[in-house]
C-alpha cells in the first residue's frame, strides 16, 4: 500500500481484490495441467472425431488421464491428491482434479465427499482444478459448498486453460 494511509493506488485495489496467491505446488500443478491440455488441444487436429462414432478412436499419448496423474503424483507430499492418491486425510490441503473425461460433477462430488468423509477433521482447504464450469453443476452443489464453507473449510476454484487459469469464487464473500 501506498505511504498515505488515505491515498491508496490503484495496484492497491487490484491487490486488495485479488486475494491470495495459490501456493507454489498448486501452480505447478495448474502448469502441468496446462501443458497436457495444450497437448491435447494441438492432437485434436490429428484426431477424426468420425472415429469415436465407429469406435476405432484411439486417443493414447498426450490425451491419456494416467498420463497426466502419473505426472502429478509428487504434489502427494504438498496436499492429499484426489483421484489420483490413494491414501486420504493425510494433509489439510486437498487438491480436486476434475480434468478431461472427469466431470465438473464428479470433480464436486468427490470434493464433497473427501472433505465431509475421507478426511473429515483434517481437511481445511479445498484446491478444485477443473477445465470446465457449469453452472447447473455448480447449483446442484451450493447447499454442499455451503456446509463445508460452514465448517470453516476453505474452497478455491481455479479454471484451467491451455493459455491460462482463473481463479473463480464460490461466494460473494473473499
Amino acid at each position: 500500500m501506498s505511504d498515505s494511509r488515505d491515498l491508496w493506488m490503484v495496484g492497491d485495489v487490484l491487490d486488495a481484490m485479488s486475494g491470495p496467491n495459490p501456493p507454489d505446488y498448486v501452480l505447478k500443478i495448474v502448469h502441468e495441467i496446462q501443458t497436457w491440455l495444450a497437448t491435447a488441444v494441438s492432437d485434436e487436429s490429428e484426431f477424426d472425431p468420425a472415429d469415436i462414432i465407429s469406435g476405432s478412436g484411439d486417443r493414447q499419448g498426450a490425451a491419456d488421464l494416467e498420463y497426466l496423474f502419473t505426472q502429478l503424483e509428487w504434489a502427494g507430499m504438498h496436499a492429499d491428491l484426489v483421484p489420483v492418491l490413494k491414501e486420504s486425510g493425510k494433509h489439510e490441503d486437498a487438491v480436486i482434479l476434475s480434468i478431461g473425461p472427469i466431470l465438473l460433477d464428479e470433480g464436486l462430488r468427490m470434493m464433497v465427499d473427501h472433505a465431509a468423509l475421507f478426511a473429515s477433521g483434517t481437511c481445511r482447504k479445498i484446491w478444485l482444478v477443473s477445465d470446465t464450469w457449469i453452472i447447473g453443476d455448480v447449483l446442484s452443489y451450493i447447499p454442499h459448498i455451503k456446509a463445508l464453507l460452514d465448517r470453516g473449510i476453505q474452497m478455491h476454484f481455479l479454471l484451467v486453460t491451455p493459455w491460462g487459469y482463473s481463479e473463480i469464487p464460490w461466494t460473494r464473500e473473499k
